[in-house]
């Protein structure tokens, strides 16, 4: 390996190491599991990205695999940020904005750059990015791709895939691309290109061209499931064609993003937040349709024994503003914009008309901040480690329809309860994403036995909810196997061809999202602690 560091070294304007210090600091990612790759590339510009891909797909061509892991800060909490070939990290060189555009609101940017950098420089501009998560102050713009962030704000604001208008990709052999909107006779003139860029095109239009059933279904899926490639965003209604909607939660198995030109808003002019206590006595599903009716920004929820585990943690119960008892769950409603006070005014009369009684209401920044360090407390179960005991981000972006969250929460509930465990239960009913984060002892062979019986029972729920183990953020190493079984023979073979489409030599994030991938081998990647290390100070909700 010292003969390839010592080669890309000469030919590139980064750096590339290989010591054992940095092949185990970047052996790790936000999830549980643990693999050491063999070199560290710090790429400088864009052609370093390109000179990498070159070399690893001439290996490949010799038969050689040396697999290639694009990753941002490593915050990924499903094993998608590490592998045991080379990794490619971006924010120590390639964590620019490279330019703003003020009149059509667009920013274009180096992924390395992280989301709280991007927002606090699009402020001074009176904009930004409606799309973040607990990690805002070390995610990566590229990791936020890569995962298709979802954020708080989804019920308004949706998705990363919402937000990103076009990308600079790299090849896995190595070529550069742009890819955004086609109209028919500019697909025709990609279509007729004789490079990888254009088998590309030719391939993926064929492959949905040839599978309708299956573009239709992955259009009708009635939760997130990020488990598949978005085959059904790529062909617009109007004959237009965009390989961009791939990438995003394609995790870094499809090509490296090397710049992306992001869609911004304005600042809003107001915002207000309700914390409501909920008895478990309303009807909460008709509850969760008729508030998203009025477009919050952000309705999510803390359930109840998550709750009482925070103040078992904490000694300080967090609901105690709300209401004086321990509440079912908590929900926060939060609106923004011109008609903060009327859809306040609409929120209060459904709650009222199913039976809430006790909410705080907050419209001025101080209050709100108050509100949001309730939101916030479940901090201390994200960053709790006792003796070896840490919550884990079992399943960060389970998804189901969203009125069948609550009912999916009781049931995750009840199985952390029936394997003894305690954890953390909360979501976002706007995406209908729910995170789990059992508190377990690596170490314990037992206990981690019971990670892959919590796995085994959380693919049943979601299987009954017509959901997904992952909504947005992929599959990634961990959750693979059990992604791989809700799938059909066909839908796995057409996406196991657009990997193969754009990755022949199975060079990108080897095993990421891999039919080959087994239960055994996600187990040997099993850490045996479990620490938020670095990100503890900045990861308020996993």
């Amino acid at each position: 390996m010292s003969k390839i560091t010592n080669y890309l070294n000469e030919h590139m304007a980064g750096d590339v190491v290989a010591d054992d210090n940095a092949r185990h600091q970047f052996s790790t990612d936000g999830s549980v599991l643990s693999l050491i790759p063999s070199l560290i590339v710090h790429p400088r510009v864009v052609d370093d990205v390109r000179k990498v891909a070159r070399f690893t797909w001439r290996l490949a061509e010799r038969g050689q695999v040396l697999p290639l892991t694009a990753r941002g800060n490593g915050t990924d909490p499903t094993g998608a940020a590490i592998g045991r070939g080379t990794i490619l990290s971006f924010p120590a060189h390639m964590a620019q904005i490279m330019e703003f555009d003020l009149k059509y609101r667009m920013v274009r940017v180096q992924p390395g750059i992280t989301l709280e950098a991007l927002s606090q420089a699009v402020a001074t501009q009176g904009m930004r990015l409606p799309v973040d998560g607990g990690n805002s102050r070390v995610a990566t713009v590229g990791g936020a791709i890569a995962n298709n962030l979802p954020g708080r704000q989804f019920a308004k604001y949706g998705s990363m895939r919402d937000w990103v208008d076009k990308l600079e990709v790299v090849l896995a052999n190595g070529e550069i691309i742009q890819t955004g909107k086609l109209s028919r006779r500019e697909l025709s003139e990609k279509k007729g290109l004789q490079t990888l860029e254009g088998e590309i095109y030719r391939s993926i239009d064929s492959l949905i061209e040839d599978n309708p059933d299956i573009v239709s279904a992955l259009a009708d899926s009635p939760s997130l499931d990020a488990s598949c490639y978005a085959l059904d965003l790529v062909r617009g209604d109007d004959g237009s064609f965009d390989l961009t909607p791939l990438f995003l939660g394609s995790q870094g198995t499809l090509g490296i993003v090397t710049q992306a030109i992001l869609r911004l808003v304005d600042l809003p002019s107001e915002d207000a937040i309700i914390v409501a206590a909920l008895t478990g006595d309303e009807n909460l599903s008709d509850l969760t349709n008729r508030l998203l009716e009025l477009e919050p920004t952000a309705l999510e929820f803390i359930d109840g024994e998550t709750l009482s585990l925070t103040r078992e943690l904490t000694g300080y119960s967090s609901w105690g503003r709300v209401t004086k008892s321990l509440p079912y769950a908590l929900l926060f409603i939060e609106f923004d914009g011109k008609h903060v006070n009327r859809n306040l005014r609409r929120a209060g009369k459904i709650m009222e008309s199913v039976g809430i009684m006790e909410a705080m209401i907050a419209t001025d920044p101080a209050d709100i901040e108050s509100a949001m360090t309730i939101y916030d407390s479940v901090a201390s179960i994200t960053n709790h480690n006792d003796s070896g005991a840490a919550a884990i981000p079992l399943s960060t972006d389970l998804a189901v329809p969203s009125e069948n969250v609550f009912d999916a929460a009781d049931e995750i509930r009840k199985a952390l309860e029936h394997n003894h465990v305690q954890g953390g239960v909360w979501g976002n009913l706007g995406s209908g994403l729910i995170s789990v984060r059992p508190i377990v002892n690596l170490a314990n062979l037992g206990q981690r036995q019971i990670v892959f019986r919590l796995m085994d029972r959380l693919a049943e729920i979601v299987d009954h909810y017509d959901g997904s183990l992952t909504g947005c953020n992929g599959s990634g190493r961990l959750l693979t196997p059990w992604t791989r079984a809700q799938h059909d023979k066909e839908t796995a073979e057409v996406m196991a061809s657009v990997k193969k489409i754009f990755d022949p030599y199975h060079i990108l994030n080897t095993d990421v999202q891999s039919d080959k991938l087994t239960r055994n081998e996600v187990l040997a990647m099993l850490r045996q602690d479990y620490r938020q290390g670095c990100f503890a100070q900045y990861n308020l909700r996993g």
